[in-house]
């Protein structure tokens, strides 16, 4: 099917016509060419375009409607591989024209392509004449710029003398491109006919693609009415005219690879597939294009879009002038579109065609080339990582690629950066930079493949043991060797580095040795203990100012200490607080800072910031994910699972620290393993999967993490365990380790593990009230939050005589319920409900027990959950939240008159109030202020005759879930 060629075909049907009218007829002249005698001899019409244009099936066609026309026909096709065969297509044209007399004289030998002698060019004449004698002769020569220089002037001198002698002699030829190739000066000889016919073929449109289309309607979707979809085949055509640049070999081949799967896809969404065929046939194009055609389109898909052409001529060595021409050429075959490929395939398809000798000959000349012009870093790099086995040799190529990573970061091509820091090291010559390559390197590997990261660090934790890692490295180094538990390498690294620093270091060499400091009193108190003695002297000699700074990884490791670190000498919460709010807000998450930002969310966390602490941690998982890194992600949803398990979150702390084990695996982890393995451990306690957290708490751990800040939260959470199983005496073993560790390490925070409340609640498991009370009472006279307070005041109820009991838990309930801790606030209230029992007031017994079990429920306690269940007899059960409450199980409340008085507003802010959350968190979910949520309270009080919020009753029909 040609579609786009029908005024071409009329005007050639014509043009042969013409041939086979009577001498002197001028009836039928072409249209639209130049004014020509349709009976004049020795005419010629040109078909020319770009390869696969359709060139030869329009010759084809053009033959075919004038078969009966009564013109004698004489055809060739010529080849490149036949080109240098002398008088080939003389023979080809001859071979049917036994009919007439005469005979051509030998044909070969010949000399030079000028030389034909001239009894040849006498014959060959000769024979046409013969033939026209009887009739119109049409010579019809398919590709004849590969024709044989021979016949060419055995050609223009038969046609020179038809117009001499009259004899009805016609040339009809197809030419396709010579970019890049100097034809036979006969050819243009030949050819140059200003009266001729010359047509030239264009790639096919938009339109004519969607016009072909429409003729194959059995490749697409039917209407409902059996015909095409129109708005579809107009989808397909411009997706295939994107694919082909409209190359009607490259159409045909590309429907033809994608017959059997189009159905049914949608190939305007970007469904092709580019086959065998196709490529093939993209392949053919390019070679069509001249003896440059495919050297200069690998050049191209070597340099990329980017390349200038003068550049482009230099790396295949050639004339720019034919590298334009070869560019244009490729452009009108529907290969390029400028100097891009139409294709992503058909790129790849060429850089395939090199031999590995020639790619990596072609990719050392264009990174010299491209480095010479001053070219981008990432583009030289591109170049010299497409060598393969092959190592650049130039001194220059270390730094380019070390430019070309730090480049690629910043649009968070990791791995192309990777890649870069391997290759600039295995050919650099020298020792440091290759270890500050390294050093680097493994910084973004741990950020995108941290199970590879030990393996990188080995060698330099080997040159940092022989002392030939220079100071700064060996300092930026401690924090790499300490998470992973190598503890005494880590050491060995601080006393090289300490023995290495100059009688007065530089501001840059005493931040790094402050920061290594901070970490290790805030992280490995114990190692610092070892080396404190030898920190003195060096910090001495180089003192500096007061901390403060607002950024960087001192200010944020400043804030965690001062956060952990007890005693009246410290600064206030608030000032850490906001220092590490600050930092937060104007860090992004690199390789450089993503300690920074870990140390600023621990300080908040620590600080019992939780809200804050918690904003930050999800901005900072969502930056995280973008830049797709999962060693920043598992250690950021470890802390975000920590956030989630104090607000009594357990199925989302849960589900995070699992997906941070998951995305990280333990040997990536180290001592930091502590992190996630607590939370999930608590977790899972607090949801009453012991034999999951018993599995947890038997999982191998580094023996080194129980020396770090990381195993506080270990022994923590794995006392909790024990505890909620009945291990009460190794519970209160791990309480008092804890306190222990806390106290000489400098961290008795409440906010990192509040093990005072862990040990008064084993004591008190045990029998040991007096003891119990004591450490309760110790928890409430230290500065812990308002959370810690409500947990202190829990278990000091339960080391008190019953009258006392509800006081104390009634303050529990309202700091816990404050704070929004669902799990705790209803292990508080399961205590109030049974205190209100024994004391005989069973109806607000009932009351806490069915806010209890509410919460518990909504929070993941099952545990919990279906402990308030069967405490209950049948009929006052807590009902399931799928049925409607039965009526024996709604404690007395206000009536339906009473109820009926609230408005909607004040209906769900008191069902949320009832349901256990904060002021703040019912103003989150509802969309209004606090002080709107205080107001509609305030009103609901009064019409239902209550004074607190304990009071709020939980039986309201009301679907809390659906309120906000």
């Amino acid at each position: 099917m040609l579609v786009e060629r029908d005024e071409q075909i009329a005007k050639l049907t014509s043009w042969v016509s013409g041939a086979a009218r009577p001498h002197g007829s001028t009836h039928g002249a072409t249209l639209g060419s130049a004014p020509e005698d349709p009976s004049r001899p020795g005419r010629i019409a040109v078909i020319s375009g770009p390869v696969a244009s359709g060139k030869t099936a329009l010759l084809h066609r053009v033959l075919e409607r004038t078969a009966d026309s009564g013109v004698r026909l004489l055809s060739a096709v010529t080849s490149a591989a036949e080109q240098d065969i002398p008088f080939g297509v003389v023979e080809e044209l001859l071979r049917d024209t036994t009919d007439t007399a005469g005979s051509l004289p030998l044909l070969g030998p010949a000399g030079a392509e000028d030389l034909v002698p001239a009894q040849t060019l006498m014959a060959f004449h000769a024979r046409l004449a013969g033939l026209a004698a009887h009739g119109p002769v049409l010579i019809a020569i398919d590709d004849v710029q590969y024709a044989d220089p021979q016949s060419l002037h055995c050609l223009r001198y038969a046609l020179d003398r038809a117009r001499g002698t009259g004899a009805r002699l016609s040339l009809m030829v197809t030419r396709g491109p010579d970019a890049g190739a100097s034809p036979p000066h006969v050819l243009e000889e030949l050819l140059r006919q200003s009266t001729g016919l010359r047509l030239r073929l264009r790639p096919l449109s938009a339109r004519g693609v969607e016009e072909l289309l429409a003729h194959r309607a059995e490749e697409a979707p039917r209407t409902a009415t059996g015909g095409p979809d129109p708005a579809h085949t107009a989808r397909l055509a411009s997706a295939l005219h994107a694919a082909t640049g409209g190359n009607p070999l490259l159409l045909h081949s590309l429907l033809e690879d994608n017959a059997p799967r189009r159905r049914g896809s949608d190939p305007a969404a970007g469904s092709f597939h580019p086959g065998e065929r196709f490529l093939q046939n993209a392949l053919f194009c390019v070679h069509r294009t001249g003896p440059d055609g495919l050297l200069v389109a690998q050049g191209i898909a070597l340099l990329g879009s980017a390349a200038p052409l003068p550049l482009l001529a230099r790396l295949v060595e050639a004339e720019e002038r034919t590298v334009e021409e070869v560019v244009a050429a490729l452009g009108e075959a529907g290969i390029l579109q400028g100097v891009r490929f139409w294709h992503g395939s058909v790129r790849t398809a060429v850089l395939e065609s090199l031999a590995d000798d020639d790619v990596s000959l072609l990719r050392r000349r264009a990174a010299r080339l491209l480095y010479e012009a001053g070219a981008a870093p990432v583009a030289v790099a591109a170049q010299l990582l497409g060598l393969g086995s092959a190592l650049p040799e130039e001194d220059w190529a270390p730094g380019v690629l070390s430019d070309a990573a730090h480049t690629a970061l910043a649009s968070q091509r990791v791995g192309f950066a990777v890649r870069c820091l391997r290759l600039a090291e295995l050919c650099s010559r020298d020792q440091r930079e290759r270890l500050q390559l390294r050093a680097s390197m493994a910084k973004f590997i741990w950020r995108v493949n941290p199970s590879a990261w030990a393996r990188e660090l080995r060698p330099l934790n080997a040159a940092s043991q022989q002392g030939s890692l220079p100071v700064t490295e060996s300092l930026r180094l401690v924090g790499d060797l300490l998470w992973n538990g190598w503890i005494d390498d880590a050491a060995t690294a601080i006393q090289h580095a300490l023995e290495g620093m100059p009688g007065n270091p530089d501001a840059a060499l005493t931040a790094e040795l402050r920061s290594v400091r901070l970490v290790l009193a805030s992280t490995y108190p114990t190692l610092l203990d070892r080396l404190d003695s030898a920190f003195g002297p060096a910090l001495e000699s180089a003192e500096s100012p007061e901390l403060t700074a607002e950024d960087g990884v001192m200010a944020a490791m400043g804030a965690l200490q001062g956060v952990l670190s007890a005693g009246p000498a410290r600064p206030a919460d608030e000032e850490l607080t906001e220092r590490a709010e600050r930092i937060l807000s104007g860090t992004r998450l690199t390789e450089e800072t993503h300690v920074t930002v870990r140390a600023c969310l621990l300080a908040l966390l620590y600080a019992d910031r939780l809200g804050a602490a918690t904003l930050w941690a999800d901005r900072l998982l969502e930056e995280a994910a973008e830049r797709d890194a999962p060693g920043w992600t598992a250690v950021m949803q470890a802390m975000r699972a920590h956030m989630a398990l104090r607000r009594g979150e357990l199925v989302q702390a849960r589900r995070l620290a699992e997906e941070a084990m998951e995305q990280l695996p333990p040997h990536g982890w180290g001592v930091g393993i502590g992190i996630p393995l607590a939370a999930l451990i608590e977790a899972r306690t607090a949801m009453g999967d012991h034999e999951a957290a018993a599995a947890l708490v038997d999982h191998p751990v580094p023996e080194q993490m129980l020396l770090t800040r990381y195993g506080l939260h270990y022994v923590y959470a794995r006392g909790r365990h024990q505890l909620a199983t009945g291990r009460h005496h190794a519970a209160l073993t791990d309480f008092m380790t804890c306190g222990r560790l806390m106290r000489e390490w400098d961290m008795d925070r409440a906010g990192v593990a509040p093990w005072r409340v862990g040990v008064a609640e084993a004591s008190l498991a045990l029998g040991n009230r007096g003891q119990a009370e004591r450490y309760a009472r110790e928890q409430l006279a230290e500065d812990a939050g308002q959370r810690v307070r409500g947990l202190a005041l829990r278990v000091l109820a339960g080391a008190r005589p019953l009258a006392e009991r509800p006081a104390l838990l009634e303050r529990a309930v309202t700091l816990l319920q404050e704070e929004g801790d669902s799990h705790e606030l209803a292990r508080a209230l399961t205590d109030l409900a049974v205190a209100y029992e024994q004391l005989g007031d069973t109806a607000r017994g009932k009351t806490c027990t069915r806010r209890a079990w509410r919460i518990a429920e909504a929070c993941g306690s099952r545990d919990l959950s279906l402990r308030l269940q069967a405490d209950q007899p049948p009929q006052s059960a807590p009902p399931r939240p799928v049925a409607a409450p039965e009526p024996s199980s709604v404690a007395p409340g206000p009536g339906p008159e009473v109820v009926s008085t609230l408005t909607d507003a004040e209906r769900r802010v008191a069902a949320l109030a009832a349901h256990g959350y904060t002021n703040r968190e019912i103003g989150a979910k509802l969309f209004i202020t606090v002080s709107t949520v205080e107001q509609h309270l305030t009103r609901v009080y009064r019409k239902i005759n209550i004074t607190r919020r304990q009071d709020l009753p939980v039986s309201w029909d009301i679907d809390v879930a659906h309120t906000a």
